[in-house]
């Protein structure tokens, strides 16, 4: 596989989806706004998560990639692992990463080997992660988890107007959590998932302990 060609295809169909207006409004809190669609690549939907963070973009981006890379290992509570599994170059990596079981237990642990891009777009005042799922003879499945696939999607942080300090993050993902999953439990599980996850990255953005790394 070409790395960095494929990541040229990632970033443009992430770059396509966080573009796109046909998204249905989902039941979330005031703070952070929940839309869904129907995924064109599995069987399932893609879930689009927004809010404001009071943080600049590139320190964001820092807390959402894979150690060491990134931070988030470190402060994200749905993540069990997170690490580089080879570094391609400064804005090009294959990760892996490790959830912990969500709820109650009824969707155990699961792993995930991802291509991961950075991308800038500065006439948007724009800093993205982009990824998706591949398969790499040294990653195979482990014991104790369930491998999962992650499609197309992005994180997008663009800088607020007037604000610096500030940045309006989008979330897109659509996951297939693979496994027998009842459909009601993986649409209440992943949006819930969005909301904690932007619950938590705003506590660590404001966590002085954090901002030593």
């Amino acid at each position: 596989m070409d790395y960095k060609e494929e990541a040229d295809s990632i970033a443009r169909r992430a770059y396509d989806l966080y573009k796109s207006t046909d998204w249905k409004v989902s039941k979330s809190p005031k703070d952070v706004k929940v839309f869904y669609k129907k995924s064109t690549e599995f069987d399932g939907h893609i879930y689009r998560a927004e809010c404001v963070i009071d943080s600049p973009p590139e320190k964001v981006i820092r807390y959402i990639l894979p150690c060491p890379r990134g931070l988030r290992g470190k402060w994200d509570k749905a993540v069990k692992e997170s690490e580089v599994i080879e570094k391609i170059d400064e804005d090009l990596i294959v990760g892996r990463s490790a959830t912990h079981s969500v709820a109650m237990g009824l969707i155990s642990s699961r792993d995930f080997v991802d291509l991961i891009t950075v991308r800038k777009y500065p006439e948007e005042r724009t800093i993205s992660t982009n990824s998706r799922s591949i398969q790499r003879k040294d990653c195979p499945p482990r014991d104790g988890f369930v491998r999962g696939i992650n499609y197309h999607g992005g994180t997008f942080c663009t800088a607020v107007e007037g604000d610096p300090n500030s940045c309006h993050v989008v979330n897109i993902v659509q996951t297939d959590l693979s496994g027998m999953l009842p459909t009601s439990v993986v649409e209440s599980a992943l949006p819930a998932s969005l909301i904690d996850f932007f619950h938590d990255l705003d506590t660590a953005l404001k966590d002085h302990n954090m901002n030593g790394f």
